[in-house]
């Protein structure tokens, strides 16, 4: 499907919260209902906009792109729906592809960015496992398991987690073709040619226990976006925002509500 075709289609979305308007992507086999709490909480300074993209969550009805800028494209065309010019951006994980797209293809509609667990390459260099074993497994062990067997691998403690099974549960929303697509979609994508073309105050948030997205990856867009400052948190795995909430909000908050160009 074209990247025009994405754009008319109408994603769910959820929102909650007054003021400027942040826009969550969520990632690979993730969906709105993930960002709960950050709806809760970073609503209660903005207006926190998170849909489910193509193939996943409760948009798992429609067709998933198999490019990145598909998945750009898709965000871009329902905030114009929803009458949002310019937003401040947040992307986890294949999210954080998107969002740099988005960068790239409307700039002077995005005013801060945050980049989440996230790098600009999409084959994950380092990855636990590569995208051709990721759809090797898919097809052999089919959508359920393997939502739970790769969603596990963003906590710290994998099964044992409190939060494993929420995001287990979310990951199996996913359509079977959205997962194959998601994961041709990032194998494909390159953003490192543009990362000095990104002029917008960008934070970069990583765990340092991410399994997806190895140091070099996140290093890369420290040094090359001109205008980021790094957070690295400790013992903290890819989806920190579910084990430290509470310091997740702060970090996100204290970057979109402060003077621009603070340093962190």
């Amino acid at each position: 499907m074209t990247a025009s075709a994405m754009a008319s289609e109408v994603l769910h979305v959820a929102r909650a919260g007054k003021g400027e308007p942040l826009v969550l992507v969520h990632g690979y086999l993730g969906g709105s209902s993930q960002w709960a709490a950050e709806l809760r909480a970073l609503g209660q300074h903005l207006d926190v906009i998170a849909p489910d993209l193509p193939g996943f969550g409760e948009s798992s009805h429609l067709t998933s792109p198999d490019r990145i800028e598909g998945y750009a494209s898709a965000v871009l065309g329902t905030l114009d729906r929803l009458g949002v010019q310019r937003f401040h951006l947040l992307g986890h994980s294949m999210g954080g592809m998107i969002v740099q797209e988005m960068v790239r293809m409307a700039p002077a509609r995005v005013d801060r960015l945050v980049l989440y667990g996230t790098g600009p390459l999409g084959l994950l260099p380092g990855r636990f496992e590569t995208m051709a074993r990721s759809r090797e497994r898919l097809a052999e062990d089919g959508v359920d398991a393997t939502a739970r067997r790769i969603s596990a691998t963003w906590l710290l403690h994998r099964e044992q987690s409190p939060h494993a099974s929420v995001l287990g549960d979310l990951a199996t929303q996913a359509s079977a073709q959205a997962a194959e697509a998601g994961l041709w979609a990032m194998e494909r994508w390159d953003g490192r040619p543009n990362l000095p073309h990104i002029t917008q105050s960008t934070l970069i948030v990583w765990g340092d226990q991410d399994r997806s997205y190895q140091w070099p990856q996140v290093e890369q867009l420290w040094q090359q976006i001109p205008n980021a400052s790094l957070a690295v948190l400790p013992h903290c795995s890819h989806a920190l925002h579910l084990e430290y909430p509470e310091l997740f909000h702060r970090l996100v908050a204290d970057f979109l509500l402060g003077p621009a160009n603070q340093p962190m």
